[in-house]
């Protein structure tokens, strides 16, 4: 058990050398590629975080975007819907006033053309009550005057009549 813990130079500058030497090939070898690997991995997540980081904020950027385009959608639906309101109500309206037009202007005509029956009826019946009038006073005067005589004294009793 002596012999291993005795003190050796020899033995420990070896120990050195070789310490240092396998200390240099991991350092070449092991140590070099595996910090590249660790730092261009840290490169790689740092990016990929940037990357989320600035897909995020466009996100964002698009949300409000799109929640803007969506309200202004709204409002410009909003006023399409009010504007044929409108319209419905101006076109029920021109409906409405052109109907009662119509309707004015057929009860017009009805009536005009009620006066004018009414007229013509009334003619009719003075020609008639003067054809009856001149036969009946013919017979009653027997030819105490002419016909034309009796026809124009029964006309201007009607015409009086009709005045009155």
């Amino acid at each position: 058990m002596e012999q291993l813990v005795r003190f050796e130079p020899g033995l420990m500058i070896w120990t050195w050398i070789t310490f240092f030497i396998v200390m240099g090939i991991l350092a070449r070898k092991a140590w070099g590629p595996m910090i590249e690997a660790l730092d261009k991995r840290q490169a790689d997540i740092r990016t990929a975080l940037d990357a989320a980081d600035r897909a995020r904020a466009e996100s964002e950027q698009l949300e409000t975007k799109y929640q803007e385009q969506l309200q202004a959608s709204r409002k410009e639906g909003q006023k399409v819907l009010n504007d044929a309101r409108a319209a419905a109500e101006k076109l029920r309206i021109e409906l409405e006033e052109a109907a009662r037009k119509k309707s004015a202007d057929l009860v017009a005509k009805a009536r005009d053309q009620i006066v004018v029956e009414r007229d013509q009826a009334l003619r009719e019946i003075r020609a008639t009550v003067v054809d009856l009038s001149l036969s009946i006073a013919g017979k009653v005067v027997e030819r105490n005057l002419t016909t034309q005589d009796n026809r124009k004294l029964v006309e201007e009793s009607l015409r009086q009549i009709g005045e009155a």
